[in-house]
């Protein structure tokens, strides 16, 4: 009896080895399947393209997607805020999910809007006027009137929001308000012009570009302030908000500034992108290399930047190669899109290339998102959370990515 039990044991014994032996063989093949797809994958064009389309089915066609009808008299805004497309006309800011359903719908009288738009929020005013709205989903969270004109708007991940105020006595003035419509206080230029401000997303400081053309030379500065200082200064005429100055050589013209984390400034010059901490600057990508097509860069993704060049691939081919830089470890990653880009757009983690009747959706790791083509040139594309809007005269394609 005992042998029995014992040889039924060694055989049950026998049949989970031969089972872990098919797992482990079966897992090492899965392994070596992926490994030499990824491998595929990168090392051909024409294998990759293969794979996005049949095996990824990455490749969208115009007509598959859920649609906006654009059917208004007056003038129309589109923009992309945080999950959802937005339609701006006739006094109304509407709010499409990624379906296409209309989600909120709020009154908002502005014809011709400046605005900025932040994870869950949006500030938004009419250009050149004087009153400026905090948005999040379907609320107006305050409105507050301002002494100048609204040039342009910053509003950070908490709903921190400045304004580049002009038509004053001054030459520029920016203003800078917290989330609940709070003043926290004003900042006088009296020679310069404001081009851009960026706000920490610890609320700690306010970054501006300013442009001076008063001298002989383009003169480009990005200022620092210390928000905890510049509100105390108001009782206190001796603390000293700004904490930290950059000066750019002369003539280099300043675009724009954005805060990544770790409260790095990433500047961007019209000739390289450059990060400002620590009192030093240090260029990371050259925007005028000689031998090189740059026609495209950006500093708005989430801690990347990119800069785009067009090469020549023989006599009638041109390819648009993006260089994704990751601002930690400043490693560049290359992906290449086939043809010549007619614009490009970014915003989060996302890249939309425009090839005019192809757009290619790449994400800051460089691999491609998705693929759409369509029958007609698109005229423009805004990007969100997780959805883009492919715009055309009479629609807007809603693609989630």
């Amino acid at each position: 009896m005992k042998d029995i039990v014992n040889i039924r044991k060694e055989k049950t014994k026998k049949t989970a080895n031969k089972k872990k032996i098919i797992i482990t063989i079966s897992v090492l093949i899965l392994i070596l399947v992926i490994g030499i797809t990824i491998l595929v994958y990168y090392s051909s064009r024409d294998a990759r393209n293969f794979l996005d389309q049949y095996l990824f089915r990455k490749n969208i066609t115009q007509e598959k997607l859920d649609s906006i009808s654009l059917d208004y008299d007056s003038n129309i805004n589109i923009f992309a805020y945080n999950k959802y497309i937005c339609i701006l006309a006739e006094n109304k800011l509407m709010e499409y999910n990624s379906a296409g359903k209309l989600q909120h719908e709020i009154s908002l009288e502005i014809n011709n809007p400046e605005y900025s738009v932040n994870n869950k929020y949006i500030a938004i005013s009419e250009k050149g006027g004087s009153t400026i709205h905090l948005i999040s989903d379907d609320e107006i969270l305050w409105s507050k009137e301002v002494d100048g004109n609204i040039a342009k708007i910053n509003v950070n991940d908490n709903g921190y929001v400045s304004a580049i105020l002009t038509g004053t006595t001054y030459k520029t003035v920016i203003v800078i308000f917290d989330n609940e419509g709070n003043e926290l206080f004003k900042n006088y230029l009296a020679t310069s012009t404001a081009v851009d401000t960026s706000i920490s997303n610890d609320n700690q400081y306010l970054a501006f570009a300013e442009v001076n053309t008063t001298g002989t030379s383009i003169q480009s500065n990005v200022k620092v302030i210390s928000i905890k200082n510049a509100t105390e200064r108001t009782r206190d005429e001796a603390t000293e908000p700004i904490i930290a100055e950059y000066a750019a050589e002369d003539n280099k013209l300043i675009v724009n500034i954005e805060y990544h984390k770790d409260n790095r400034i990433l500047c961007m010059y019209d000739s390289e992108i450059a990060i400002l901490e620590d009192g030093n600057s240090r260029v990371l990508l050259n925007l005028e290399e000689k031998g090189k097509n740059i026609n495209f860069a950006n500093i708005n993704l989430e801690n990347h930047i990119y800069r785009a060049v067009e090469e020549n691939d023989g006599i009638f081919n041109t390819n648009t190669i993006l260089e994704i830089e990751n601002v930690d470890n400043e490693r560049t990653t290359i992906y290449t899109v086939e043809g010549a880009a007619k614009y490009i757009y970014s915003d989060n983690n996302i890249i939309a290339v425009n090839l005019g009747q192809e757009i290619e959706f790449v994400n800051t790791s460089g691999w491609l998102l998705k693929r759409y083509s369509s029958m007609q040139e698109v005229q423009d594309i805004v990007i969100g959370n997780g959805v883009a809007g492919i715009i055309y005269e009479d629609k807007v394609e809603i693609l989630s990515l």
